[in-house]
């Protein structure tokens, strides 16, 4: 048992108890009941008491996703390929909107008549989201119809209302911070899907995902800067990652041209390939973007760090080489119209999810990624050895932040909070 009590909405509530509620619901008949309980914020606050013991955090987590598959994702599904919502499902999913903490974090209203229209809105998006996820997994049947109504769908509405109020006929970009296997790019990419088709694109343009990574300088480029520390000592292990091994003139070239994007526009931009460590030749040299683009969801695992850091306050090294090249991305991070942060989890923690996607790579590309002692030399280099974590750190600052996250060990999001960031 875990001998803990989380305090919420003016109860005592024994997480124990919370927990056993949520067991009892994963092996019971589907019931209109389960959702508004497995989706409150007691629940939520239950599994993250076990943050910190990834044995149980793992149970819990497993135990919990298996009961909101078993009430809530039939009903969704049903809904999302045309069946007609009944009163009492409505009714369950306005509670289950009114006491989701995921979902009000993007001020989602739990009306009846709101909840209608975001069921006409995820009957629209699911076939084209069913059909990228079974494409982006290839050995998944089913796409999560649940993180689609209670994440993505309120995620991508709140995008939209937002780039409508500040960027009406311009670009609106949000930024995502995230430690390396969070789960960044599949947001993103899914994401953009669904903003799709909430957008006018003929008139509002439309959304693309991108990742840092994609500027990555060149291995010729990239080889000097061992002598200046970028080198994580094991052969055959690349030293891209950190501030300093970007073509950051590249990425500001882009963003100006997305910012005047027009739909005869035709953008290159960055298209680095992990397989071969090198930016590619030939027709994959440039990741081209044709038309207006009015959303850029843009991932990196460094996104909205402090820069205004003096480096010569941080040690000599590698340390303050980072600090150093980092002030260079304040017009970046300033850019930034919104920012999303993943919290970061033990350097353990974050060793095996990197471990999971370079396996992830290999499955989808065939190809075999780094072994498992290059993975650790790796995120040594990238997260132990590069920031002084005093006075610098990849995390971002607090007012920075417009969302909060919180995920369980299986990459599904358990919490969202809104950051400090005046939006």
């Amino acid at each position: 048992m875990l001998g803990r009590r989380a305090v919420l909405s003016g109860d005592v509530v024994r997480d124990e108890d919370v927990l056993d509620e949520i067991d009892r619901w994963s092996r019971s008949e589907p019931s209109l009941d389960a959702p508004p309980f497995l989706l409150s914020a007691e629940a939520y606050a239950a599994l993250r008491a076990l943050h910190g013991d990834d044995d149980r955090f793992t149970a819990g987590s497993t135990c919990h996703r298996a009961a909101v598959e078993r009430h809530l994702a039939p009903v969704l599904r049903d809904i999302a390929e045309g069946r007609p919502a009944s009163a009492d499902e409505l009714r369950m999913l306005a509670e289950t909107t009114r006491v989701d903490p995921v979902q009000a974090a993007f001020g989602a209203d739990p009306s009846p008549d709101v909840v209608l229209e975001r069921l006409r809105l995820l009957a629209s998006v699911w076939t084209p989201f069913s059909r990228w996820w079974r494409d982006y997994f290839a050995d998944t049947s089913d796409a999560p119809v649940v993180d689609l109504w209670q994440l993505y769908l309120p995620f991508a509405r709140w995008i939209v209302r937002e780039k409508r109020s500040r960027r009406p006929d311009g670009l609106f970009v949000m930024g995502f911070n995230g430690s390396p296997g969070a789960g960044k790019t599949v947001l993103t990419t899914a994401l953009t899907v669904v903003v799709d088709q909430l957008l006018d694109v003929a008139t509002e343009g439309r959304a693309i995902a991108r990742s840092g990574d994609d500027w990555y300088l060149g291995r010729a480029d990239r080889e000097p800067l061992r002598a200046l520390g970028y080198d994580p000592g094991v052969p055959g292990v690349t030293n891209r990652s950190l501030p300093g091994t970007h073509d950051l003139d590249w990425l500001l070239r882009n963003l100006a041209e997305l910012e005047r994007s027009t739909p005869g526009s035709v953008v290159r931009m960055g298209n680095f390939d992990k397989r071969i460590d090198d930016q590619p030749t030939g027709d994959d040299r440039f990741f081209e973007v044709r038309g207006k683009v009015g959303v850029l969801l843009f991932d990196l695992w460094f996104a909205g760090a402090r820069t205004d850091v003096d480096p010569m306050v941080v040690p000599d090294g590698l340390g303050r080489r980072v600090a150093e090249h980092l002030r260079r991305w304040r017009p970046v991070f300033e850019r930034l119209d919104g920012l999303w942060a993943f919290d970061w989890p033990s350097f353990e923690r974050m060793t095996r999810e990197r471990e999971a996607q370079e396996r992830l790579v290999e499955q989808r590309r065939g190809t075999r990624g780094m072994s498992r002692e290059g993975v650790r030399a790796f995120m040594s280099y990238m997260v132990e050895r590069s920031w002084d974590w005093r006075t610098t750190s990849p995390v971002p600052p607090e007012q920075a932040v417009t969302f909060r996250a919180w995920r369980d060990t299986n990459h599904r999001v358990i919490a969202v909070q809104r950051g400090g960031r005046a939006t």
